[in-house]
């Protein structure tokens, strides 16, 4: 790798040199201090490659170049890290609307990827008010959401309730099969357990299907679906209550393909201040899903996350779930609503990003995104 010595008066002035002169591939070897402020030598990653044009020498290196490689994949990944927070503060200074639509999308629990899109194409010379109401608009059109005649329970039809354990599947199940059958009457539905595995499921639903006077059938298996929905011909809605499972459990995929392979519509039942990390890896490892549902929502939390996932996905919301009422806890979407809750989002908590933790925040995704990179 050719080195070049680059003096400047302090650290930073010398790294900003660096990167106008190398570009984004640049990678500090060293530094020290020198008369009139610092010295650092640097040079190309992608000059890396000499060291492997000669196959003697890289032989005789054996590990030690390896480490040698490492530790500069590793300098590489920290040079990144102080440009991205340089670049930051100099992105804030010349476009600060743009960084005030990343702060809020961050804040708000949307994922670094979208809202680097939602910034990217921000209409210029928009004032930050302008700004909020392009954003507010673009989410809606983004955000899938059906219409409350085609709400589950509403419209007929054989609906699946499936997702990780404790996010509500089973009351949600019941508010729904309470609107069906206020709907089309309690003749009409019927209400099917396949939970197998959490104690007390079935029970919890039998002790609400004999409230409400419809039909329970308990399942050992989803497989078992099918056979079971014969007897259920007459019935307008039949509702299924799915077992909880951690995403990369395969028995996830496995009772979500049963479930739609015996006609049912599986929705994917969420609480709505979830982890984005979570409901992405669900969505990711799963068949493809029907729709969504999100629960939980008087718990409040910032619900950025799953909308984001819903909306990069074009996973459509079915209802929303508050309380434990049923039914009156169970609402048709409102897009409108759930748009600017996530923009209003404001948590003051240890957890907050200040002003001053912005620029931190950007040199270290540069820096994980660089080491990524290196392998």
């Amino acid at each position: 790798m050719n080195l070049r010595r680059f003096l400047a008066p302090d650290a930073r002035a010398a790294l900003e040199r660096i990167r106008r002169e190398l570009g984004p591939d640049a990678v500090v070897v060293s530094s020290r201090k020198a008369p009139g402020g610092v010295e650092f030598m640097a040079g190309r990653y992608d000059e890396l490659d000499e060291v492997e044009k000669a196959p003697a020498e890289k032989e005789a290196a054996g590990e030690s170049g390896n480490a040698i490689l490492r530790e500069l994949a590793r300098l590489r990944a920290l040079l990144q890290n102080q440009l991205a927070g340089f670049a930051w503060s100099a992105e804030k200074r010349r476009n600060p609307v743009r960084v005030h639509l990343l702060q809020k999308m961050l804040g708000a629990g949307f994922s670094p990827r979208l809202a680097r899109h939602f910034a990217a194409v921000l209409p210029r010379r928009y004032s930050p008010e302008q700004a909020d109401a392009w954003l507010r608009q673009a989410l809606l059109r983004n955000l899938l959401a059906a219409a409350p005649a085609d709400m589950p329970g509403i419209r007929p039809g054989i609906w699946a309730l499936v997702g990780p354990t404790g996010h509500g599947k089973t009351t949600t199940l019941a508010k729904l099969a309470a609107k069906a059958a206020l709907r089309h009457g309690p003749e009409k539905i019927a209400l099917v357990s396949v939970d197998a595995y959490r104690v007390g499921a079935r029970q919890q639903l039998q002790a609400y299907a004999d409230m409400m006077g419809v039909d329970f059938i308990g399942l050992d298996d989803a497989a078992e679906l099918g056979p079971a929905l014969s007897g259920t011909s007459g019935k307008a809605c039949v509702m299924v209550d799915g077992s909880g499972f951690a995403p990369a459990d395969e028995r996830f995929s496995r009772q979500v393909a049963a479930l739609r392979q015996a006609g049912a519509a599986c929705l994917l039942t969420l609480s709505a201040s979830s982890q984005g990390s979570l409901v992405e890896s669900i969505i990711r490892r799963q068949p493809p899903l029907d729709g969504a549902i999100l629960t939980k929502l008087d718990e409040g939390g910032l619900c950025g996350a799953v909308l984001d996932c819903l909306m990069r996905y074009r996973l459509e919301l079915a209802c929303l779930s508050t309380g434990q009422r049923v039914p009156e806890d169970l609402h048709p979407v409102n897009a409108g609503y759930l748009v600017d809750r996530a923009l209003r989002a404001r948590e003051a908590s240890s957890f907050s990003m200040r002003e001053e933790d912005w620029a931190a925040y950007a040199g270290m995704e540069a820096e994980q995104d660089a080491l990524r990179r290196s392998g």
